[in-house]
């Protein structure tokens, strides 16, 4: 079971609803399936009923705009399902990039602000053997208060107390940039029409060993900065006065998935993304891609569970396949009452964040979901499953 891929797809098979050749749905008897307290019936999520919700929902758009960081420089194949949609920072899960960049200071410096994204890539699994890149997109109500905020920001802090120094970017005359030499990393903000571009990259591995290597940092940094600004002439932000009328789902992704229990994390809100914008919540950027192009894989919604839609079933099958297996960190454990078709995992390595993994599949649709229960994991995914079949 492959680390990049356990957020974004699953297992199954019943009732019908299945194209693809060589692939069938056996029946299954809902009624036999023990579900708990989790709902079977598909939702209509309409659109936003909060100005929040609204502003969440346009910061995710950005998700499937922004460049991957290996699409900017293929050593960055490592990705991270932490936070990427955030929007003030009061809000209790903040950008990655304020690992680096300190919060203070950031709502009076980001007037007018609707709601951002970040990107993350990684070289190397270990971290001091890596260097990597936070790109993170910030959008604004206009064009003027993104300039000001892009300037704003820019005389904020970093977290780290060691000196700070200006570095000129030859290429692009409009961003301000700051670089710290003893932790190796340089921070640059580029207003662009609406949008601040806040582009930080970081060798962990020099600092680790005493190197400094600046044209390294801004070099990647330039690079970052130009392949964004061209991703975003694609992008047209909704207007501030219509956020409220965009629908909350899309092609009834989200309907058809387990509703998010009250009590587990939103460190990642709940949300629909296409194939692009659904790998920026995969570990194995690089594999993930590959399986997703080759199984036609379009739409991926995160809630409770994750649904993944595939080209057809055999497709979705293929995915199952590939991840519903054990590696040498994982266990197989039973299967849900009256669903053998799923599989379940335990996770037996160090500091779980969840315990226990099930995965289905129903028609295109392969599904993943988890607790640090196995009777709750095993309900979840069975009420997913019936959720799938419900929702045809």
């Amino acid at each position: 079971m492959s680390a990049g891929m356990v957020a974004t797809v699953g297992l199954s098979a019943c009732g019908s609803d299945s194209s693809g050749a060589g692939v069938s749905d056996p029946v299954v008897d809902l009624g036999q399936l023990d579900v708990g307290k989790y709902s079977t019936q598909p939702r209509d999520l309409g659109v936003p009923n909060s100005e929040g919700l609204a502003r969440f929902m346009e910061a995710e758009r950005l998700g499937n705009v922004l460049p991957l960081p290996y699409e900017i420089d293929p050593a960055l194949k490592f990705g991270e399902s932490n936070v990427h949609a955030f929007l003030d920072t009061d809000n209790s899960h903040l950008s990655p990039m304020f690992r680096w960049v300190s919060e203070t200071g950031f709502a009076d410096a980001a007037k007018n602000y609707i709601g951002g994204f970040s990107t993350l890539g990684t070289s190397d699994q270990s971290l001091k053997l890596s260097h990597d890149l936070v790109n993170t997109a910030l959008l604004f109500k206009d064009e003027n208060s993104a300039r000001e905020a892009a300037a704003a920001l820019s005389r904020g802090d970093f977290i780290h107390d060691d000196p700070v120094e200006p570095v000129p970017l030859s290429n692009h005359p409009n961003t301000v940039a700051r670089w710290q030499p003893a932790k190796q990393i340089i921070v640059a903000w580029t207003p662009v029409d609406r949008i601040v571009l806040v582009t930080i990259v970081s060798h962990y591995e020099n600092a680790e060993i005493g190197e400094s290597d600046l044209p390294f940092l801004t070099n990647l940094a330039e690079k970052a900065i130009d392949v964004t600004e061209a991703r975003l002439k694609n992008y047209r932000p909704t207007p501030p006065d219509q956020l409220m009328t965009v629908p909350v789902d899309r092609e009834n992704m989200r309907g058809r998935a387990l509703k998010r229990p009250d009590g587990d994390s939103y460190e990642n809100v709940p949300g629909v993304y296409d194939q692009h914008g659904a790998l920026n919540f995969v570990d194995d950027v690089e594999f993930t891609a590959k399986a997703y192009n080759e199984n036609g894989v379009d739409l991926v919604a995160f809630d409770g569970a994750s649904v993944t839609r595939a080209r057809d079933a055999q497709a979705a099958q293929k995915i199952f396949d590939d991840m519903a297996k054990p590696d040498r960190m994982t266990q197989t454990v039973n299967s849900p009452k009256g669903l053998p078709i799923a599989k379940c995992f335990q996770y037996k390595g160090p500091k779980p964040f969840q315990r226990f993994t099930c995965f289905v599949r129903y028609g295109r649709y392969a599904s993943s979901t988890g607790s640090q229960q196995l009777q709750d994991a095993q309900q979840r995914i069975s009420a997913q499953y019936a959720l799938l079949v419900n929702s045809k």
